[in-house]
């Protein structure tokens, strides 16, 4: 049998992360430094410290300036119901809300990102967009943020130019748009794992690249995007329900 050919950061991480899930290596416990694991594992200092970085992305370590990495207390999990359709932005809502809900907002006229013009079929330097963005807390603490757009040409200078305004302020997207003769049929959902972005892990409060889970959801009508949005939750804090009537 001839010699792997994988990576040599593996070794280390896979051990280590087996490790973790089994419990040898308990929340709040001191991960072997990067000296350490190379001694142990026979590595040079890029494995080393490239298994390390891995499992701080994944979310199983954390790094104390001037300490070390120590395991991280796996937080517990929630499921996000799918059909809670008046969820302002999102169609996900807590299944079993412990405390208070809250949702803040924020609507202002943009120019869409490229892989939102796209979806929306706009031109990303000229068609401009309304960006609303929404983030639902539950006791204080932030659990879900959404980001919708919808295209100035469709709403602009009706009564549901604004998400939150007006008088179908709070509706959703499907009895918004029919408010204005425009009936939704059909929404399609991407779903993802991708590391936090900056701005998200801030807003999230996560750590700077922590795995989320990325929605990625569309409103049609007659196979014509009328709305786009990414939502955006922690991966290791939350699992997506779906149900679907047969």
């Amino acid at each position: 049998m001839g010699a792997s050919t994988d990576p040599v950061y593996l070794r280390v991480l896979e051990d280590l992360r087996a490790r973790i899930s089994e419990g040898l290596l308990e929340p709040g416990a001191r991960v072997p430094s990067r000296n350490a694991i190379i001694a142990r594992y026979g590595v040079g200092e890029t494995a080393a410290k490239h298994a390390l970085q891995v499992l701080a992305a994944e979310g199983l370590i954390e790094a104390r300036a001037g300490s070390g990495s120590y395991v991280r207390k796996a937080p517990v999990t929630r499921r996000m119901d799918h059909d809670r359709l008046h969820y302002p932005g999102s169609p996900f809502g807590l299944e079993d809300p412990a405390g208070r809900l809250a949702l803040e907002y924020q609507a202002e006229q943009v120019l869409p990102p490229p892989h939102i013009a796209r979806l929306l079929g706009l031109q990303p330097a000229s068609d401009p967009v309304i960006r609303t963005r929404y983030l639902l807390s539950a006791d204080g603490a932030p659990i879900q943020l959404a980001t919708s757009y919808e295209p100035v040409q469709i709403t602009g200078g009706t009564a549901v130019a604004v998400p939150e305004q007006g008088p179908f302020a709070g509706r959703g997207v499907i009895e918004r748009m029919k408010a204005i003769g425009i009936r939704v049929d059909e929404m399609t959902e991407e779903i993802s794992v991708r590391p936090s972005l900056r701005n998200e892990a801030a807003v999230l409060a996560i750590a700077p690249g922590a795995p989320v889970l990325l929605v990625q959801r569309t409103h049609l009508a007659a196979g014509t995007a009328v709305e786009a949005a990414d939502i955006v939750l922690a991966a290791d804090g939350f699992r997506l329900r779906y149900r679907i009537p047969v």
